[in-house]
């Protein structure tokens, strides 16, 4: 078990760091297919993070036949609050806050599973080499989040029980990864391009354990959207898998301007950022569900009750 979540104050060069990364890629909202004073059919709430750049590359490149307008964010929680709130129609987000959002009576629902990007990143220290070395360590962790979750499935025994480890509590990923570079963390679970960017800086980046984290980002939508902006809900979707075609069809050189700007990234680091195997739009595997639950009801998170029944609706007709 993971001893309760420590506090570490990040050295004033950290803050900076983080802030100065986060700005970067912020910038005013992107819109695709929208003239000037026309409303958009779907906003969309996006984040620095590789599971967004279909929808991004979409959005550049004029794949959507309805006007989107793609609103930036700088955190999960700014974006989950947008959601709430109705702020947005919609955003990529992971299993575990959907399903937060629904159990506290959000009705919202995920049409199609997305494809994103994580590594396990260890600090400086080089006498760890292996999972299994963290034992005891200090791991960068964001509490009741699929990180969390993540971070206790990986760290386990050859005989399946989870590793004592100290969780330290960082939010803010930039700031997660340069207490990685300057000791104050052992190791943590990186989203990208993040993970990427600690390659680059000296950083040992490995693959987490098959199945942990594969399979847990989709496309979430406010359901009165989902049910009322139909239309403009099958041009999203048939946007997301022209983009992917295009991604698939025409070397990275010809779209690593896309990255650079969604990320906040250099066009080096762009040309050899870890991408996800990008899929067409397909429902949501509800069986991904289960293990993330499972977990989430020892945590406290939902009730017990909770069955993230009518999540997942049908995929709509794209012809």
């Amino acid at each position: 078990m993971a001893q309760q979540p420590k506090h570490r104050k990040a050295l004033l060069g950290s803050l900076a760091l983080g802030l100065a990364l986060t700005a970067g890629v912020l910038s005013s909202c992107l819109t695709g297919g929208r003239k000037a004073g026309v409303q958009p059919a779907l906003t969309l709430g996006i984040m620095p993070s590789v599971d967004y750049l279909p929808i991004a590359i979409a959005s550049e490149h004029g794949f959507f036949d309805d006007s989107v307008e793609l609103v930036r964010f700088s955190s999960p929680m700014e974006r989950d609050a947008a959601l709430q709130t109705g702020s947005v129609d919609g955003s990529i987000t992971d299993y575990m806050s959907a399903m937060l959002l629904q159990s506290k009576g959000q009705k919202i629902v995920l049409p199609v599973a997305t494809q994103g990007g994580f590594r396990l990143v260890f600090g400086h220290n080089e006498d760890l080499v292996r999972l299994s070395d963290l034992e005891g360590k200090h791991i960068g962790l964001s509490s009741h989040t699929v990180i969390e979750y993540a971070t206790e499935k990986a760290l386990v025994s050859p005989e399946g029980k989870t590793l004592p480890f100290t969780p330290v509590e960082v939010q803010k990923v930039p700031i997660r990864l340069e207490m990685l570079r300057s000791g104050e963390l052992d190791a943590a679970i990186l989203p990208e391009p993040f993970a990427t960017l600690a390659a680059t800086k000296g950083l040992r980046v490995v693959s987490l354990p098959d199945g942990i984290i594969e399979h847990i980002t989709g496309l979430a939508l406010l359901r009165k959207s989902y049910e009322t902006k139909r239309p403009a809900v099958v041009s999203l979707i048939k946007g997301y898998n022209k983009a992917i075609a295009y991604m698939q069809q025409t070397p990275r050189e010809e779209w690593v301007g896309s990255i650079v700007q969604l990320l906040g990234i250099p066009p080096e680091v762009a040309l050899q950022l870890q991408l996800p195997d990008y899929q067409p739009a397909t429902s949501p595997d509800t069986t991904h569900f289960a293990p993330i639950l499972e977990w989430m009801k020892t945590k406290k998170l939902v009730p017990h009750s909770y069955q993230a029944t009518g999540l997942v609706p049908p995929l709509p007709d794209l012809q």
